[in-house]
């Protein structure tokens, strides 16, 4: 009897930090007619300036986790990938906004789900890298 509480209880343990594990994503499109692309084709640029053709804007996407369970560039990933969903071939990235350390082991402590990891690009499509996208992703 005490050994199936005890797993029970490693098993509701282990549910909890599963799902505290994920990257939720938002996607707000703003021109939705593009074709999909791939996530290789999906270059990241930290400011307008840095893009280097004329572009259209394609959709927000903002992308939130834990910070004690997901890195940063797990983030990215998914962004970059719903970027590609959107038909990207590009993201112009804002700074990652992170919650204070006290906060996240308190969090981590309790358990908590709370998302203290957040990024947001804007999803974009240079047609000038139309080349460059159909040689990474086959199409």
């Amino acid at each position: 009897m005490i050994n199936s509480r005890k797993m029970a209880l490693s098993l509701a343990i282990g549910a909890l930090s599963l799902s505290a594990c994920g990257v939720r994503t938002h996607t707000t499109e703003i021109s939705p007619e593009r074709r999909a692309t791939c996530v290789e084709a999906v270059d990241t640029y930290t400011s307008r300036a840095q893009v280097p053709h004329d572009y259209r804007e394609l959709a927000w996407i903002s992308g939130e986790g834990n910070s004690v369970y997901t890195s940063d560039g797990k983030i990215t990933d998914q962004i970059r990938k719903k970027a590609a969903d959107v038909g990207a071939n590009a993201i112009i990235v804002r700074d990652f906004g992170e919650s204070g350390v006290t906060t996240k082991v308190i969090g981590a402590a309790l358990g908590a789900n709370t998302a203290d990891t957040r990024l947001s690009a804007l999803a974009i499509y240079m047609p000038a890298e139309a080349g460059r996208v159909r040689a990474r992703c086959g199409r």
